[in-house]
């Protein structure tokens, strides 16, 4: 690569993180048609189709990420463009960083220990007596003992044996 292009090319990498900042408070417009063309070469007969799908989910990962846009904290939104912007821009990987910026923030505190597992519709299905906490069922019962193994019956007569076994 020529060196003026070279040097274009990092003032361009330099720059993105802070023209995202800047307009943080908004979803940032990006270019992801060299991305979808690029999946096209790892496509199999139809590449014609993977690039179409390609630019649906691009689209509609960016209609997801503006109504959520607000939901997101800044400093998540800044990272996660910053991340998602560069090599290859994409608004799929923008709102999957995103959303799991956002379920680490509800697995840990901001000191990094667990938090206690928030109650959730799943946990009232397999406990149906919400008033009882999980943590107090009994503890299960023994299981019986496993009956020892017995020895494999021969094979009847003429009946031909597994590759690799018996004679």
């Amino acid at each position: 690569m020529p060196r003026p292009v070279a040097g274009l090319v990092w003032i361009a990498v330099l720059a993105l993180p802070s023209l995202a900042e800047a307009k943080g408070d908004s979803v940032p417009v990006l270019n992801v048609a060299p991305s979808c063309l690029e999946a096209r070469e790892y496509a199999g007969d139809n590449r014609n189709l993977t690039y179409q799908g390609c630019i649906k989910d691009e689209n509609d990962a960016r209609a997801e990420l503006t109504r959520k846009w607000a939901h997101f904290k800044p400093e998540d939104r800044r990272d996660c463009v910053a991340q998602g912007a560069f090599p290859m821009p994409s608004y799929v990987e923008i709102l999957t960083c995103l959303e799991m910026s956002e379920e680490a923030g509800t697995l840990y505190n901001p000191d990094g220990t667990a938090r206690t597992k928030p109650r959730t519709s799943s946990d009232e299905l397999s406990n149906p007596n919400p008033t009882e906490p999980l943590g107090n069922l009994p503890p299960p019962t023994a299981l019986p003992p496993t009956p020892p193994a017995t020895e494999a019956l021969p094979a009847p007569e003429g009946t031909p044996l597994a590759p690799g076994l018996g004679k």
